[in-house]
């Protein structure tokens, strides 16, 4: 990119060159066919964003409309209305484009920008006779000058004024109110054409250009009338030398009905007159509509077409011609051409290639067969209940097993041994990829033991036929004690510099109150979100200790708005982000979730105790997580009304030593 001043405001799209000019017109930009520019990119929302003329500023002005990527300004995240200079160069989705405005008249001096390029008038001051007659004998001597040099280019092979014929629809056509035609225009007779536009009724609905200049331009567009009566279709060209045609027209009638033209036929009618009487009577004939080839798909293949289950493989497809955009269902999207996908169906898939184009839509289709893959049996976890056991008496020993293996496993044995004491055995009946399940046995230890090594094997008899047969035993050492452990109770308060919330515009904080709610819009379509983080460190419970109840509780200081009528119920997310909260906090992956009964007034406890919250700090001392985290969010986070609706939480580490600080209260066995 360079600082290359230009006669007229333009866009140019960086990979492919295309010009499109800047008009006091607002010019649309998205993926679907109604905008004024088409991109045929799919991280282009359908109606991503407008470039608006404003005379009170001299400016063009850019408008993000509530896209789903964003739009971006020097690599900058628009999200209010953006001026936009010389060479500021924008992006959406994967489309690079560059803005070039001419140099303002005043430039050295610090003057307004020049008026768009048909907005820009002039005012004929009344002049005296005698101004008049030198103003016209300069002009005829400026007349002869210009006669000349036209003289002199012809000789010298200029190259030329374009010429622009309109091909579709016809002069005179009747056209039917709901019926989809072609527009289309053809320019030639220059070698310099950039630009070739079309309007219906005076307002531009297409575009075709060549940054470098073209002998000949093309425009197409297809054009759907829904109001009766008749209406204008107009083209022109320009050059790179400055020069345009002579705009061409054709006028079309829409009718309601079946689009026809109509004829009149004459008869003599017995009156007793010797003048006959016209009858007309009308005939419809069909206007024939020029057709485009429809999309034509290279090849869509798979490679290879037939996998285990768990296995992949990849979707290759060759060039796609007379298309707008292309798409692969399911779960693909858009797609570039010619191009490749890996996929990793768990299921026989059958995958369609969709192309689009003003010629119509043509597909093509790929199955990929997965066959049933091995099952793979091991031995989850084993679980002491009390832990450690008591000798003599009656003790649960839970045993998980999981199938982590993409096919089913038949039914087999299984059997524990807890060292001589005891020997427990018994049968699963068959398991299902990737399902778990849990036998308990009632084991009464015969003595104490400060280690007593205990082994578990699934599948004894090698009944299954398995994609991993060296993992189907684990060994559990346990301590068996004489006398019962005690329950221990221990309250947690969270962890000050990890409690806090992030926003959905990337923006949060670790110093202030917990934030949970919605805000003021971050720009014409979309509303801040925020969510709210406690964490509260386990390194004090012992990893194998049992969790017999958990008590939750946080201080909800402030309500702004009506959350609760709006945005429903709080929602408690059981998640893990770490010994750090940023902003991938927002989105990371939930590992249980319960909703929590509605708490409307300010300065009140929220107090929660279920089993359920007992089953999450336990999940959290067996898969070795340090801390216990959960994230608060309102059932639905946005309501549209651009009003805030949110409440306050008190963190944990209050500087004064609040006693409001969010707690866990633990009851376990050691």
């Amino acid at each position: 990119m360079g600082d290359q001043r230009v006669s007229r405001p333009e866009l140019i799209i960086q990979h492919t060159g295309q010009v499109f000019p800047l008009r006091a017109q607002t010019v649309t930009l998205g993926s679907q066919d109604d905008n004024l520019i088409v991109l045929a990119d799919p991280q282009v929302s359908p109606h991503h964003a407008t470039i608006a003329w404003q005379p009170e500023t001299g400016a063009y002005v850019l408008r993000d409309l509530g896209s789903a990527m964003g739009t971006y300004v020097n690599e900058v995240r628009t999200r209010t209305p953006q001026m936009l200079r010389h060479s500021d160069v924008i992006r959406m989705g994967n489309t690079v484009m560059e803005v070039r405005l001419p140099l303002p008249p005043s430039a050295t001096s610090g003057g307004p920008l020049p008026l768009a390029p048909d907005l820009q008038e002039s005012e004929a001051p009344t002049r005296s006779p005698l101004l008049v007659g030198i103003v016209v004998a300069l002009l005829a001597g400026i007349t002869i000058v210009c006669v000349i040099l036209l003289a002199v280019l012809l000789l010298t092979g200029g190259k030329g004024t374009p010429d622009v014929i309109i091909q579709s629809p016809a002069a005179g056509a009747q056209i039917a109110t709901g019926s989809e035609i072609l527009l289309q225009a053809t320019a030639s007779g220059a070698k310099d054409i950039i630009l070739l536009e079309m309007s219906v009724d005076g307002t531009l609905v297409g575009i075709s250009s060549d940054p470098v200049g073209t002998s000949s331009l093309v425009v197409r567009k297809q054009w759907l009338f829904t109001a009766p009566g008749e209406h204008e279709i107009s083209a022109t060209a320009h050059t790179a030398g400055g020069k345009a045609s002579r705009p061409a027209s054709v006028k079309v009638t829409v009718v309601s009905g079946a689009g026809s033209t109509p004829t009149a036929t004459a008869t003599a009618q017995a009156t007793g007159s010797p003048t006959p009487t016209l009858t007309v009577t009308p005939t419809y004939t069909s206007t024939p509509m020029p057709t485009l080839s429809p999309p034509q798909i290279e090849y869509f293949r798979a490679n290879p077409d037939t996998i285990h289950a768990g296995e992949c493989a990849t979707l290759q497809w060759g060039t796609v011609t007379n298309a707008v955009e292309a798409s692969i269902d399911p779960g693909i999207g858009g797609v570039g051409t010619p191009g490749a996908r890996r996929v990793c169906p768990q299921g026989t898939t059958t995958f369609v290639l969709t192309a689009t184009g003003p010629g119509g839509r043509s597909q093509a289709s790929v199955t990929v067969t997965v066959l049933a893959g091995l099952p793979d049996l091991i031995v989850d976890a084993i679980d002491f209940v009390p832990n450690p056991p008591v000798a003599g008496q009656e003790n649960e020993v839970r045993i998980t097993v999981r199938n982590v293996g993409v096919g089913p496993a038949g039914g087999f044995n299984w059997q524990w041994l807890a060292g001589s004491d005891a020997v427990f055995d018994g049968r699963i009946d068959g398991m299902a990829a990737g399902e778990s399940t849990v036998v308990r046995v009632s084991w009464i230890p015969q003595q104490a033991y400060t280690q007593l090594s205990t082994e578990i094997a699934v599948d004894t008899n090698n009944e299954v036929s398995e994609s991993d047969e060296d993992n189907n035993r684990r060994v559990a050492v346990v301590q068996v004690v004489e006398v019962p452990p005690q329950p221990q109770t221990v309250t947690l308060r969270s962890e000050w510099a990890i409690d806090g919330y992030w926003l959905n515009d990337g923006g949060g904080s670790t110093v202030e109150e917990i934030l949970v709610g919605n805000g003021a819009p971050v720009d014409p379509v979309a509303e801040l979100v925020a969510r709210g983080f406690m964490s509260f460190d386990l390194s004090g419970i012992l990893a194998g200790s049992t969790i017999q109840s958990v008590e939750l509780r946080f201080y909800q200081q402030e309500v702004r708005g009506d959350p609760y009528g709006k945005l429903g119920n709080l929602v408690l997310d059981h998640v893990y982000f770490g010994a750090i909260l940023d902003a991938s906090a927002y989105d990371t992956p939930v590992l249980d979730s319960a909703a929590l009964a509605k708490q409307t007034s300010p300065n009140a406890w929220y107090v929660f105790s279920d089993p359920t919250f007992a089953a999450w700090v336990q999940s959290d001392l067996r898969a070795g997580r340090p801390r216990h985290q959960l994230r608060l969010q309102f059932s639905q986070e946005t309501d549209g009304d651009g009003l805030e609706d949110w409440i306050t939480i008190e963190p944990g580490g209050d500087v004064l030593g609040s006693p409001n600080s969010p707690q866990l209260i633990v009851t376990y066995l050691p």
